[in-house]
């Protein structure tokens, strides 16, 4: 697995890093493909290319030092990055060899060291907030699918994070110099420095701000970062009594529109008051306290939509067969007709579709999208190449999945406007329900071991109401906090649960404290364990355990990472976060997909990462690649627990020395 079309740190000078999950050496290498579009769809086979435009002079001009076209670096200062990016290695690399424990070593190797390198110069202090209402507002907005931000107010600076297109970050009202970059260098909210030019605009209301303006939720950042959401730009927070009839962005539903084109019947498109509870909920499992909302949040709309996402960012699809077209507007009828021939069949297969016991239907509709009022195309972000005339973009690629930042409906369909501003009907998606299944927090007095059900009809004994014991359901992970204990009932071992229960050995997998806790697990420390064999992780603070879960490492368990799809093991530190990013494989792979968006990535040592998974939900059983597969939950909660901290505003933090520490063992 790749992450398409991203330039990742040639500035802190990482040579081995592959962004992505690995794929074996003897499969081809991947290669960046075109700009976008083209990096987001495969273009008709049976339609000529359209004629591009020529780029706006605004946001993408002749690439010059004074302004680059692009978001990462000016002419020449690519070659410089990567020549200093090729003399250096991977600081964990050798951390990986065959055998080695990671928590046997007796202190933290030099390279894993923080030795303040990655401290951020002082030069200028941060932007203040107005002291009056009146006082006037500096901000900036990304207009690119990665606005980098840089340690200090030049190229060849240190790349510390980005934007995504549709953030607004406060500035300083005046830029900090000028060094090749005509629109000027801002210093920005809570650190570093933001080129305004090809990737940045000093318009806050920019058309492709406006049309990326809805941010992916962060399910948990609210409860470290700040004790309450802020409310949309002028507007208050929608008290929970008003969301009965206000779409999921906390404006008006708008009335259905008159059925055409063989509408979906309504029940298609009526989201259900909650989705139903999946076999493997595991609620009892998580203590209330620690994972609850603020109270303020729990008032927002955004309170709703997490709820229904169940920790995803966005509303997320997954491409049927055959794949939908991606418009670059709104088609009307007669545009529909002639880019889908099918049409009126597939209409009909979706209704029956629709009817299904498993079908998930979208969320409520949201108002059209301004942008695409009247006839207007999607704006494209910085660096793509789309002719105003275009209506298909090209098709989305077989196994493909989108995040959503709208739905709406047109002409009796409903579409999504995706993160890469492409339009596509959601009736040839199908909408994911997301993984019930969260591990276990574990507070002050509940630690390891903990217990996971691996069987679906596993069942505990608890005592019964006229003595001696009586079979109770156990769902299928539900974690269960263990004593310690074990018993022999019936011939068969059981383990003794906190609550008294008892629970057959071999029903479960169980995750048992560590015998010792490595040397170099100083108290308050953040590390992570990862065991391949049980298919479990750990957050620790020094030798206190405070999360469990199971997650999916790679398919080929303890094969040789480089030649199987197996995960790596060793001591390593995160070292870049992504709130999502796209991953894909070659269209000749065995296994080829296109994942866009996928969400909370935490990269540690080359292509190998965490990272919640939402195309499936096979957790406790090694499936990936490579990188450690989490639950949308976990993955969520994970992100802000670790170093480096992504800020609310940012999109991806980039750090060497300050990242959490991650050990990989069998």
């Amino acid at each position: 697995m790749r992450v398409r079309g991203f330039l990742l740190l040639p500035t802190i000078a990482l040579s081995a890093l592959n962004v992505s999950c690995p794929r074996p050496a003897s499969e081809p290498a991947a290669t960046s493909p075109a700009p976008a579009p083209a990096s987001a769809v495969t273009a008709p086979a049976s339609a000529a290319e359209p004629p591009l435009a020529a780029p706006s002079p605004s946001l993408a001009g002749p690439a010059t030092a004074a302004d680059p076209a692009g978001p990462a670096a000016p002419p020449g200062v690519s070659a410089a990055m990567d020549a200093t990016a090729s003399a250096t290695t991977d600081p964990a690399a050798d951390l990986a060899a065959p055998g080695v424990d990671p928590l046997a070593l007796p202190v933290l190797p030099p390279q894993l060291v923080d030795d303040g390198s990655d401290e951020l110069p002082r030069l200028d202090p941060p932007p203040t907030a107005p002291l009056t209402p009146k006082e006037e507002v500096h901000e900036l907005a990304s207009i690119a699918r990665e606005t980098w931000i840089f340690a200090e107010p030049r190229w060849t600076s240190r790349r510390i994070g980005y934007l995504r297109a549709g953030a607004v970050v406060a500035r300083r009202p005046e830029p900090s110099g000028r060094e090749s970059c005509a629109g000027g260098w801002y210093r920005i909210e809570p650190s570093g420095y933001v080129c305004i030019g090809a990737s940045a605009t000093l318009n806050i209301h920019d058309l492709a701000v406006e049309a990326s303006s809805r941010r992916a939720i962060r399910r948990f950042f609210a409860q470290a970062a700040s004790p309450a959401p802020s409310a949309p730009r002028g507007e208050a927070a929608a008290p929970r009594a008003e969301l009965a009839s206000l779409d999921l962005r906390g404006e008006a539903a708008p009335a259905a529109p008159h059925a055409r084109l063989g509408a979906l019947p309504a029940a298609a498109d009526a989201a259900p008051a909650a989705l139903p509870a999946a076999a493997d909920a595991t609620p009892a499992a998580l203590p209330a306290a620690p994972d609850a909302a603020p109270a303020a949040l729990a008032a927002a709309p955004e309170a709703e939509l997490a709820a229904w996402l169940n920790g995803l960012p966005y509303t997320y699809v997954m491409s049927r067969s055959p794949t939908p077209p991606l418009y670059a507007r709104l088609p009307s009828e007669d545009e529909q007709r002639a880019a889908e021939p099918d049409l009126g069949a597939h209409l009909l297969r979706a209704a029956t579709a629709a009817r299904a016991p498993d079908f998930v239907a979208p969320p409520p509709p949201d108002a059209t999208p301004s942008v695409l009022l009247y006839g207007r195309p999607a704006p494209g972000l910085a660096g793509d190449r789309r002719s105003p005339d275009a209506l298909v973009l090209g098709r989305a690629r077989t196994r493909s999945g989108f995040a959503l930042l709208s739905t709406f409906d047109h002409d009796g369909r409903r579409f999504g406007l995706t993160t890469d501003l492409t339009v596509l009907p959601l009736d040839r998606t199908r909408v994911i329900r997301p993984s019930a299944f969260s591990g276990l927090r574990l507070a002050e007095d509940v630690a390891l071991p903990v217990a996971f059900a691996k069987r679906r009809h596993a069942t505990r004994l608890v005592p019964g109401e006229r003595g001696g014991l009586t079979r109770a359901p156990l769902r299928f992970r539900e974690a269960l906090p263990l004593s310690g204990a074990s018993r022999r009932v019936g011939g068969i071992d059981h383990l003794e649960a906190r609550d008294g229960s008892l629970v057959r050995a071999d029903d479960v997998v169980r995750v048992d404290p560590l015998p010792r806790a490595p040397a170099w697990a100083v108290r308050g420390r953040k590390w992570i364990d990862v065991s391949i064999n049980q298919q479990s992780l750990v957050a620790y603070e020094g030798s206190r355990p405070v999360y469990v879960t199971l997650v999916s490492t790679g398919a080929d368990g303890l094969g040789d990472p480089k030649t199987t799809r197996s995960t790596i093991q060793g001591l390593f530190r995160i070292h870049t976060k992504h709130v999502t990013v796209t991953m894909d494989g070659d269209e000749e792979d065995e296994d080829p997909f296109d994942f866009r968006d996928v969400p909370f990535v935490q990269y540690f040592t080359e292509g190998f990462a965490f990272h919640a998974a939402y195309w499936h939900d096979e957790f406790g059983t090694p499936r990936s690649h490579g990188c450690v597969n989490l639950a949308p939950l976990d993955a969520a909660w994970l992100f802000e627990w670790t170093t480096p901290e992504v800020p609310a505003a940012w999109h991806g933090a980039l750090s060497l020395r300050k990242g959490t520490l991650v050990s990989i063992r069998p």
